[in-house]
């Protein structure tokens, strides 16, 4: 495949190879998976990981304008099919560029195999507890992408190119593998740094550009340059293993391209080092030893003339927006407004101080989210919020669920009660638009994350059932206290407006378990777990009496995430995270459900996921910052 995206005439001097006139990744065949394993059982953290992951997931989908749903981002994984399963689903996926990160530990199995060490793994079982990475490179070998790009910040990373006798069964046509290490070495994760080293400096030379060099950087160039900086470092060389010239195709924009006659912009200086943080002969390997992290300027210092660093306060006297990049640049001594993390939000770090998140969700919706014994939560809506979770920081065992009714998801979370609410919240809904025209404490909400329409459930037979073709005909057939819906919801609004009688209740659960009730108006996705949950036929004669859904008018409920308003940073990490595992979260937790209760041959809606705009995340960043 030839990516459709075409770079501008090279200048003087720029490469060319086979690969070269293919221009920079096409967004729309392109995924990338960052894989940061920090967390384990048994073997030492590695803490350092995640913000690895976070800075290259807004680096690399920023420079190459990528959906933010071509992204996947794995923190953490807990079990070797979690990684395998999120590279497999990437290389099915890509047609023009695959890109496979991993950082974490590097094993070595009684045989000299090598593999990737998630959060179950043990030293003493390598073979079946980490990822051989003969899996990832089975799922990189299958992939239809043109270029294929594995990126591995580890121990002993170079044994993915293969021990001497099988190297050639790990080459694979037009792959390029960069690996921290060599197959005796280990990487490094310096103490109280905010990388491991080495991707600290690849961060670093993304960012900052080669001076002299055209305006699109290939991998060649880019590890050369690493390869100087991390030797300036005395930190492990990389290695790199390469088939069919794809070291010399366009990888990224050079940000210090100049145009003849122009100066490049100043890089990010290099950080100081203790003499501490290197690993050189005769020291022994850190026990943090696995990755590494970018030797850029530290977060809140600034350089003055003499070259020392001094500490930056936070001032909130002077104001920043719309001052030129390099100006900006300048002024803040190389720091770098590029990436955005939860630490950039005072909102997001008082919850962290406090410990726990706390998330409104529904408590009996089936599929959606329910609570199926004390403190112990499931459904498509759950796993959304422990993804959105883990984009603010909290890993799951500091997510704290408290149950919400649809007529106080809106209190609740204006009172602080709870930080974000998922629970079928009709975002353009009028309990919504209210919610954002408050006073004292206006909401925001960040979607779609999921799209349905309103239906009834109605108690009938066959017959009866089918003899219910829309709003009229419930309106005409059952007398008020045989229809009910939740206080506070869309559907109670839409049976005002068709001016149905009608009973209402504080949860769905609550009218389908009143026994005057033959009829729940609500979405059809809410009434198909409803209907899965409490379908108890009864039978009459020779006919038997159950739940049908029932569809009715072309409507079209679009659920958000709730969130306080006038915070772009809780905003952009909240979007980012919608799109995540979105397929295997339906597939998962509605599918089943839907086919059965809905139509056999339904499909997942189709959902526009929210654009995610750094912009705005960069802006309140820079006020916030002095």
């Amino acid at each position: 495949m030839t990516s459709t995206k075409q770079p501008p005439a090279p200048d003087d001097g720029e490469l060319t190879s086979p690969l070269a006139g293919t221009g920079l990744p096409d967004p729309s065949g392109t995924r990338i998976v960052l894989i940061g394993a920090g967390r384990f059982n048994e073997l030492h953290p590695l803490p350092a990981t995640r913000r690895n992951v976070e800075d290259l997931a807004d680096l690399i989908t920023a420079a190459w304008n990528l959906p933010v749903a071509n992204c996947t981002v794995l923190r953490d994984p807990a079990s070797p099919r979690d990684l395998s399963r999120a590279v497999e689903e990437a290389a099915k996926e890509a047609t023009d560029t695959l890109l496979v990160y991993y950082a974490g530990h590097g094993l070595i199995d009684w045989s000299g195999h090598f593999h990737l060490a998630v959060r179950s793994s043990e030293r003493e079982s390598v073979h079946d507890t980490a990822v051989p990475y003969a899996w990832v490179k089975e799922h990189v070998e299958k992939s239809r992408a043109e270029r294929r790009v594995v990126i591995l910040d580890c121990c002993y990373a170079a044994r993915a190119f293969g021990l001497q006798s099988d190297s050639a069964l790990f080459e694979v046509a037009g792959t390029y593998v960069l690996a921290a290490a060599s197959e005796t070495a280990t990487a490094v994760s310096p103490p109280g740094e905010e990388f491991t080293a080495f991707t600290g400096a690849l961060l670093a030379v993304l960012r900052n550009g080669i001076p002299g060099l055209p305006r699109y950087l290939d991998l060649d160039s880019i590890f050369r340059r690493l390869s100087k900086e991390l030797t300036l470092r005395n930190r492990p060389q990389p290695s790199k293993q390469c088939r069919d010239h794809l070291d010399r195709a366009p990888f990224i924009k050079n940000a210090a391209y100049a145009p003849s006659g122009d100066a490049p912009l100043p890089g990010v200086p290099a950080q100081q080092r203790s003499p501490s943080e290197t690993s050189g002969p005769g020291t022994p390997p850190s026990r943090t030893s696995a990755t590494s992290r970018a030797d850029a300027v530290p977060r809140r210092t600034a350089n003055i003339p003499d070259g020392n660093p001094i500490p930056v306060r936070r001032r909130k006297a002077v104001r920043l927006v719309g001052l030129p990049a390099a100006a900006l640049a300048l002024l803040l001594g190389g720091y770098s407004v590029f990436s955005v993390s939860h630490e950039d939000s005072a909102q997001i770090r008082q919850i962290h101080d406090r410990g726990v998140i706390k998330v409104g969700v529904k408590a009996d919706q089936p599929g959606l989210a329910r609570e199926i014994a004390p403190d112990k939560w499931q459904g498509f809506e759950i796993d959304l919020a422990y993804n959105i979770a883990a984009g603010l920081g909290f890993p799951r065992n500091k997510v704290d669920f408290e149950a919400v009714e649809t007529k106080d998801r809106d209190r609740l979370l204006q009172s602080g009660a709870v930080d974000f609410v998922v629970a079928t919240w009709t975002m353009d809904g009028s309990q919504a638009t209210k919610a954002r025209k408050h006073a004292t404490a206006p909401l925001d909400f960040v979607g779609p994350y999921f799209k349905t329409s309103l239906s009834a459930l109605v108690w009938e037979t066959e017959e009866g059932a089918a003899s219910v073709e829309g709003i009229d005909d419930i309106g005409e057939k059952y007398d008020r206290g045989r229809i009910c819906t939740a206080i506070g919801s869309t559907s109670e609004e839409y049976l005002k407006e068709k001016d149905i009688d009608h009973k209402t209740k504080t949860s769905y659960q609550q009218c389908w378990e009143d026994e005057e009730v033959h009829v729940v108006i609500t979405d059809e996705i809410i009434l198909a777990g409803l209907n899965q949950e409490n379908d108890y036929p009864i039978r009459e004669g020779e006919k038997v009496r159950k739940g049908h859904v029932v569809r009715l008018a072309d409507t079209v409920e679009s659920y958000g995430v709730g969130i306080p308003a006038d915070d772009p940073i809780f905003e952009y990490l909240t979007c980012r995270a919608i799109p995540k595992d979105w397929e295997s979260n339906v597939s998962a937790n509605l599918e089943k459900m839907a086919k059965e209760h809905l139509d056999r041959e339904w499909t997942r809606p189709t959902v526009k996921f929210p654009e995610c705009s750094r912009l705005d995340a960069w802006k309140f960043k820079m006020r916030n910052f002095f």
